[in-house]
Order: structure tokens, then sequence, then C-alpha cells
């Protein structure tokens, strides 16, 4: 990013076209070249001058005109073109094709150097300009807005405004589109305005609603004090009356008042006060960014992260944030940063998306915020439909074919919270179903209590889910995760469930297997098939239908899990009411790649194993129950609960886990990738069959009385179904179709490059590597493994010098890009990595 405390740069958009851009643009210049330096010890201002895109011949180029009336300024065309037209008609009618130098990429490359250049304090420069072409969405030559292509710089902007008829809608209109953007306005500049009034009123609005200067500023023209005056005939008068003309825009009308022939106090000070007030902007911008990293470290408080290994200097002073990189304030300068995790595992079209600001912008203004029970709003029903795919964009839906009811919450743990409501009443209703009037509960209640003949105290409901696995951080969430370091100090954390071990999918040395935890490799030990296969690619791994037939884990796998349910219900008595998963990778217990094998054969005997779920007092009474016959549609054994907060949405290839597994959940969590990392948002799918179990009666108390104030909010909903938009686009344009190498064959892709993976999992102090989806995965060889491990710490700081942020999940670094991330981006992360464990002794 462009800015440095000495730096203090000005990026001029106009509100359109012939507003003046460019007469202003140079009398900044002037004016900042004349103007008392902010450094005391500078005599006066270096000035630079760019103009990133110009259309035109080149002796009518606006650097032109600033050589010729501002001949001390350093003035530069980033790309010319002849054709007087809008630059991307001028690109391709002078090509036929985009050149390369005027790509997006190639142009904001010059315009990074340009200040990079200049703010280099060899160069002397201490203020620069960048002028911008036509209106605020001008196309730039490849047809993209000029504001967008510009964004990830986020220059400070002076909005000329435009004082003629219908300037003031042009002018606010402008403004907003920059200000929706991210852009700050530091002023606004207009010509007189006597007839309309322009600047009256646009100096009353954005006084009022925002603070922001307006300026209204001319020089001597034919009739008044104003715009510019017509050209002369002659161009030695004409140069001539433009000198006199920019002499008095810099500095003002100075004659007497009774002699301005335009009213008094109009332009009396010319663009000087102008500077003046942007040098100032200029050093509270700076004051405010040298001074974020103390003020947070000192009144706030941060999740997961024990303050006293911090100090101040330490802090990431973040001052925004644009597609794959934040804007971080690093030695007197706003540099690029790649926001390695994703934001905690948010971000997947990339940060300060336009389509996804004006989706949270038009809701906000339609709706604000509105209550759900009982209601309806377009938005809520839209994602509804989207999710479930009853909708004719979802091409992808997650619930597609299985699931009929959407539940709106807040955030990931918030939507288990619910899941785990929904499926452990569902269970409570069909295996312990409660006397129908209240004498008779009464009457039983009595005979269970302790010390009664016979009394035995209800058995609690607990989960069944797997070692390593994490759901959120809310108690009941938290309850469903077996004992860890998250809530070892947690005093309410009580764990209700029982743990497998599982199977994980490693890549060493180049080679892939899968690595069985000590119960399942001790397990039958005299059985052939006790070695795992090696698999020639993750392909094969996640041929989960071919390997069910095939792999002769999938029967050592049957037999072990058979077993450990025996013995949890029969003998020690445990009472389940919900099966837990994440599909795929368990993310916060350590991104645990696990055989989606294991995964499939878990589902598919718990929902055969009914017999044992619906015994009523075991070990007393264990003859098994008879299973009735269920319908296709019902849940069997226990309801199956997909946690896809993390890993749903394409953050590993697809759009649910369930087109690995081969296999529907009974309910399953979406957050995160939902509402495309702008704003908490999360849902709870559930089959017809989890929802009637709440709507058996009219009586409140059987409904689900679970909810958060903020329900369906429609600003979350509208950005969600932006950004599944998106997403549907990228997938039926096949955008992910040359990333798909040897997951083609289960329809799924990585973006990371399988020999650049290959490579690091040979490096020596890399125990495995995997990439799947948007995930890389990095396993340090480390005797403490685990998330109080600090393996990475030293690996983490020579990656951050490389501007590259992550965060580490004990010996695992991970890395996680957008599905939207450039080629060009994910390669040089590729070499930064590579290059950096190579070396790392």
């Amino acid at each position: 990013m462009a800015f440095a405390g000495r730096l203090q740069v000005h990026q001029v958009f106009g509100a359109d076209t012939d507003v003046g851009k460019t007469i202003f643009a140079t009398g900044l210049a002037l004016a900042a070249s004349a103007c008392e330096p902010l450094n005391p010890n500078r005599q006066k201002n270096r000035v630079a001058y760019l103009k990133p895109v110009s259309t035109g011949p080149l002796s009518d180029a606006d650097a032109s005109h600033l050589q010729t009336f501002a001949p001390n300024i350093i003035s530069e065309t980033g790309v010319q073109f002849d054709d007087p037209v809008s630059p991307h008609l001028a690109a391709s009618q002078a090509t036929g094709s985009l050149p390369e130098n005027a790509t997006d990429a190639a142009l904001l490359q010059k315009v990074r150097a340009w200040l990079d250049f200049h703010a280099d304090s060899a160069q002397g420069t201490n203020v620069a300009i960048v002028e911008t072409a036509g209106g605020v969405h001008s196309p730039a030559p490849s047809g993209a807005s000029q504001a967008d292509l510009l964004r990830p710089l986020r220059l400070p902007v002076v909005l000329v405004g435009s004082s003629k008829l219908g300037g003031i809608s042009i002018t606010r209109t402008a403004f907003e589109c920059l200000r929706m953007r991210g852009y700050d306005v530091d002023a606004v500049l207009l010509f007189p305005s006597p007839r309309y009034q322009n600047d009256a009123y646009l100096q009353q609005w954005l006084n009022d609603e925002y603070k922001i200067p307006v300026y209204t500023v001319g020089g001597p023209s034919e009739h008044c004090w104003g715009a510019p005056p017509p050209r002369s005939a002659s161009n030695t008068e004409d140069i001539a009356q433009m000198h006199a003309y920019y002499r008095g825009l810099v500095h003002g009308d100075t004659r007497q008042s009774s002699d301005r022939r335009f009213e008094p106090n109009v332009g009396a000070n010319g663009l000087m006060d102008v500077v003046r007030h942007l040098q100032k902007s200029h050093e509270d911008r700076h004051k405010h960014l040298t001074s974020m990293a103390s003020r947070t470290y000192t009144q706030c408080w941060w999740p997961f992260t024990q303050h006293t290994r911090y100090q101040p200097e330490q802090v990431m002073a973040i001052d925004s944030a644009h597609g794959d990189h934040f804007a971080v304030y690093q030695a007197d300068a706003l540099k690029p940063v790649l926001d390695g995790s994703a934001s905690w595992w948010t971000q997947c079209v990339g940060h300060g998306h336009p389509r996804l600001s004006m989706a949270a912008a038009y809701a906000a203004g339609r709706y604000g915020h509105v209550l759900f029970p009982g209601a309806a709003n377009a938005p809520a029903l839209e994602l509804t439909e989207r999710m479930i795919g009853r909708h004719p964009m979802s091409f992808q839906a997650p619930g597609k074919h299985w699931a009929q009811r959407v539940f709106f919450s807040d955030d990931g743990s918030t939507a288990m919270e619910v899941a785990l409501k929904m499926a452990i009443e569902s269970c409570a209703r069909r295996y312990d179903p409660q006397p129908s009037t209240r004498a008779t509960q009464a009457r039983v209640a009595q005979g269970k209590q302790p010390g009664s003949l016979g009394g035995r105290l209800n058995r609690e409901w607990k989960v069944l889910g797997l070692q390593g696995s994490y759901h959120g951080d809310t108690i009941g969430a938290m309850d469903a995760c077996e004992p860890s370091i998250y809530s070892e100090r947690v005093a309410w954390y009580k764990g209700r469930g029982h743990w497998l071990s599982a199977p994980t999918i490693t890549h060493s040395h180049g080679k892939i297997s899968i690595s069985l935890p000590t119960e399942i490799s001790d397990f039958q030990h005299d059985d052939p098939s006790k070695e795992p296969a090696r698999y020639e690619s993750l392909g094969d791994v996640y041929d989960v239908s071919h390997r069910l037939l095939h792999d002769p884990l999938a029967i050592r796998y049957a037999r072990f899990i058979n077993a450990q349910l025996e013995r949890l219900v029969r003998v020690e008595g445990y009472r389940f009411g919900a099966l837990v998963l994440e599909p795929l990778v368990m993310g916060a217990g350590g991104m645990l790649f696990v055989d989606p094998l294991f995964q499939r054969v878990l589902i598919d005997t718990v929902r055969s194993r009914e017999d044992l779920f619906a015994m009523q007092d075991p070990p007393l009474r264990s003859n098994p129950a008879p299973s009735p016959a269920r319908s296709d549609t019902d849940w069997k054994g226990l309801p199956v609960i997909f946690d896809e907060v993390f890993t749903g949405l394409f953050r590993l290839g697809w759009a649910s886990g369930a087109q690995v597994l081969d296999v529907s959940p009974d309910i399953a969590c979406y957050a995160k990738i939902l509402s495309g990392g702008l704003i908490p948002l999360s849902v709870t799918l559930a089959t017809e069959q989890i929802f009637s179990t709440f709507a058996q009666s009219d009586q409140k108390t059987d409904a689900l009385l679970h909810g958060h104030s903020y329900t369906a909010h429609p600003v979350g909903c509208t950005v969600a179904c932006k950004t599944l938009d998106i997403l549907d686009e990228m997938y039926t344009r096949g955008d992910w179709h040359e990333k798909q190498q040897s997951l083609a064959s289960v329809d799924g892709f990585s973006c990371w490059d399988e020999d650049f993976v290959k490579q690091l999992s040979c490096c020596e102090k890399v125990k495995s590597a995997l990439g799947l989806g948007t995930v890389l995965k990095i396993e340090l060889a480390d005797a403490h493994e685990g998330y109080a491990s600090s393996a990475a710490e030293s690996l983490l700081k020579s990656l951050g010098d490389e501007g590259l942020h992550l965060r580490p999940l004990g010996n695992v670094v991970y890395v996680m890009c957008n599905l939207t991330t450039r080629k060009q981006v994910l390669v040089e992360t590729q070499q930064i990595l590579l290059r950096e464990l190579s070396s790392v002794n």
C-alpha cells in the first residue's frame, strides 16, 4: 500500500468528466509546492504528479498541461491512448485487444511502483498527486470501474464536484460511490456556482452528515471569478491568461472586497487553504495510524490471545483490507500483507468486494432490521430456498435433495447449539417418550428418585463424535467436544459425549497414506488388512464410493466402530442423542484431514444400529430393542449433524462434504463463507422429520425455543444471497476446472499446486503437507504436538517479514486463500513458503 508518513498523497476523482479535475490537480500541485512544508527541516515541498490512464493526442495530455503551467512539478503518464474516448474503447480500438501494460494488474502495479519510488526519501518528494480519468466509475482500459481498480491502494481522495445544473446529484452520487468502496474523501472542490448554488447545498450537506469541507475556488475569468476563461485563438495569449488564472486559483482573490465581481469570501484564499487542510488531514491520519496499536493494546480484549505474550509494537495495525491483503501500518508506511488465515476462515471472495458492499447497503436502506418470528422477508426467504435447492440459481445448494427447513442464527457456534437441541430432542421424543398427562408424569417422577424402590436417575443424553473436533465456544457447543486446551480452564465445561479416535490422511516425502490411531491399529491385530494402503493421489483417497466397495479398511472400520458402540452402550450405559461430525477436515483441532471413508462407515454404522440406541436401561436390560421400519426420509439410529461452518460452501473444493461422503446428514450448519466474510450469519438446515419433532402440538413449550434479536437479518441474508450468486457464477463458468488436478475424478479442486505440496512434504522439518480446496496444511515435525506447541513461532515470524500473516494451530501452520485469489498471488505465496521451509534449521 502506497501511504507513508512523509509522503502526502492525494487522489483526485471527478464527479463527472469536464468538471475541472486537471485544473484543480494542477492548482493543488502549484499550491503544495508554494505552501510551507510539514517538515520544518525542508525549505519547500517537492511535488510529483501521475495520470495513470490518459486518452487523446499527446499534446492535449494532462501531464503536458502540467509541464506547461507547473514546470517544476514532476509529471508522468502511465498509459497514453491517442483516441480521445473512454479508456476501454481507446484500448480496444488501438490494438484490437487489451495491451499488456494496460491490464488492471499492470496499471495498479505501475501506480504502486510510482508511489513507492517517490516515497523513497532519496527522491526528496513529499507530496504526490494522482489524477483519475473521467468520473468515479469511468472504465479502466479493461472495462473495470477505475474506482475498483485503484481501491487496493485506497489513497485519500479529493473529489472535484460539478457546479453545473444537475451537479448536486452528480456530486452526491460520486461521493456515495466512493464512500461505499471505503475511500476517505478529505475535501470536495467546486468552481463557484452563483446561478445554481451547488456549492452552498453541498457545503451544508457534507458538513452536517460527514464533517467534510467543501471549498468553492476559482480564478479570474471572463466576467467573474470562477471557472477558467474560454480558450483564446492565440496560443500565446491563452497561456498567458491561464498563468494569470492559476495565480488567482492558488493564491485567491487579493483585491478589495468592493472590487470583486463575485460574492465576497468565495476563493478569497484560493487553494492554499485547501492544501493546509489536506496537510492537517494527512497529519491526523498519520497520528491515528501510529497510535492504533498502543490504544488497542491497552483497551481491547482479544479472543484466543495471551496478552502477556504481546508488546504494543507487535500489534498489527490494519488500516483497510482488499482482496487477499490487509493494508498494515509498518515502518511509517502502509504495506500489503497476505491474510493467510482468511480472517479466521471467513473470507471467500476477498475483502471489500463491491458487490457485497452494494448488497449490504441495499438491504440496509430497504429494511434496516425487521423481526422474523411469524414473519417473512424476501432476503431470508430467498436464502432459505437457495440453501435447500428450491431456487433457480441454487446449482450447488448444500441442502439439495435432503433439507426442507432452515433455522437462522448469528454464528457457527450458535448454529451448532441449535443443531444439538434439534437432534437430542428428536432422540428423546423417539427413545424416551414422556407420559402424556401431568398426573402420570408426577407418578413416574417419584419412582425415578434416588432411594425409591428400583429408582434410578435419568441417563444423560450425550453426543458421539471424533477426537480433535471442535464446534464452538458457547457452553453447549463446547460440551459436545472432548476435553481440550480450549475447555480445560472453563469451570462450567462438562464434556457430554464420547469421541472416537479417527484415522487421518498424511502426505510425507511425496507419499499419501492413512495414519491409523492406536485404537484402530491394535484392534483385531491378527486381521491381515491391518497395514493401511498407500494411495497414488488425493483423488483416490476421496473416492469414497469406490473405496467403500474395494478398500479393506472399510470392513476394518465397520468392525471397530461396531465394537466401540456395543461397549459404550451395553457395558458403560451411554445414551447417545446425536452423531456430530466435521466432514473431511476438523479445523480448530489442528486441520485434521480425516479419512472420509471412516466418516462414511461411521454414519452407515450408526444409522444401522437403532437396536442399540433404543435400549431403555443398559446394562440391566441389554436385549436389543426391535427396530421399526423407517421411511427413506426419516432419520435412523441417531440424527447425523454435519458441522460445515468451516468446511462448507467450497472451502474444501465441494459445496458440502456430503458430495464426497456420498451420504446426506439430517442436520447441517453453515456460516463463515455463507455471508462472504462480511457480516455474521449462520443457518442450521434440517429435514422435515427433525422439524416435525417440535411441531406435534399447539403447545408453545413443544416448540424450538431458541433465537436471537437479529434472527434472519435482511442485511446478512442479502449479502449471503449475493455471495451465493458469485459462487454459482464461478461454478458454472468452470473457474476451478484448472485447479482440479488429481481431484477431477471426484469433482473437487485444490488451489494449491500438487507439485508444490509434494515438494513441501519432502522438506526436513515438515511432517505432512496437504492441500484441499482453499486450505493448505503444513504440519511441522515437533516432539510437542498439539495446540500448545510453539514450533511454528519462528517460522511465522520469518513469513511475517515476507508479508504473510498466518495464525498457527500448535505445530500446524495453515494458509487459506480465497476462491478468487489470483494465480500470481498463489505462486508468490508458494515460493515464499517453499523458500522458508527449505531453509528452516
